[in-house]
């Protein structure tokens, strides 16, 4: 095609009429935003947000989930019960460093759902495709990873089986498959990936968001995992300038992962 439309604006379109599906999101004005306009100084901002982020989740989930387990209650209900109270309290400070270093207006648009058609668009249309070309692109990655590395290491053990109580799965679906998507989500694709977006442009913020958010993952395998979720998820982002898809298709995700291999 020779119109001049990148590939950014030719998704998700109407292939009978090349129309879109919903409108293209507006072009972001960031020249009101960030706590400096010098590289370095914003690159600085940044880090200092994600490892205070990072921080608060790992000491926070360690901490509660050893008091509970001190007290007399089971390890994966524990680290269950750890894991979503720290996300309750990590999605406040998240909004403080959208408040500080982005726009708390954007964020509130990101997360408005819409008409009915938008919002079954949103949340289930475009999520379930994502799960789809994720789950692909996932199975080509674990079939080169294994002729190069072997089989990986990967910890799945929870403290949380599908032989543990109710309660102790119904925790463990919580923290999982709801307060962690929309956290991670609320992060890495509303915050960090419009801090980079402001310096260096979409596809640059899309692939180091997506590079940073697969490296919190710690493990080699599920490095691996999480940075081609984060490029999806990232690029659903820019493309409809929406957090919900992002959030359903990574709640979908993890909805998967918990019943095929953690429990």
């Amino acid at each position: 095609m020779g119109d001049g439309v990148g590939p950014l604006t030719r998704a998700f379109v109407n292939f009978s009429n090349s129309k879109p599906v919903f409108p293209i999101s507006p072009p972001i004005d960031y020249s009101s935003e960030g706590l400096s306009e010098k590289r370095i100084l914003s690159w600085a901002v940044t880090l200092s947000f994600l490892l205070a982020y990072y921080a608060v989740l790992v000491v926070g989930i360690i901490a509660i989930t050893f008091v509970l387990i001190i007290i007399g209650i089971g390890e994966g209900a524990s680290f269950s019960i750890g894991s979503i109270l720290v996300e309750i309290l990590i999605i406040p400070l998240i909004l403080l460093f959208i408040y500080l270093d982005g726009s708390i207006a954007r964020t509130r648009d990101m997360l408005r759902v819409g008409s009915p058609k938008r919002a079954a668009m949103m949340i289930l249309g475009i999520p379930i495709i994502a799960l789809i070309v994720d789950n692909i692109l996932v199975f080509i990655y674990a079939v080169i990873f294994v002729l190069f590395f072997g089989e990986p290491g990967t910890n799945t053990d929870l403290g949380t089986t599908w032989d543990s109580s109710n309660i102790a799965i119904l925790l463990a679906f919580i923290s999982i498959c709801i307060m962690t998507p929309i956290s991670e989500e609320l992060f890495f694709r509303g915050y960090l990936l419009d801090s980079i977006s402001r310096m260096h442009g979409q596809w640059p913020a899309i692939l180091i968001s997506a590079l940073i958010f697969g490296l919190v993952h710690l493990d080699p395998f599920t490095i691996g995992l999480a940075t081609i979720g984060g490029v999806i998820y990232g690029w659903i982002r820019i493309r409809t300038g929406s957090l919900l898809p992002g959030i359903a298709a990574h709640a979908m995700w993890n909805t998967m992962a918990l019943v095929v291999t953690y429990l």
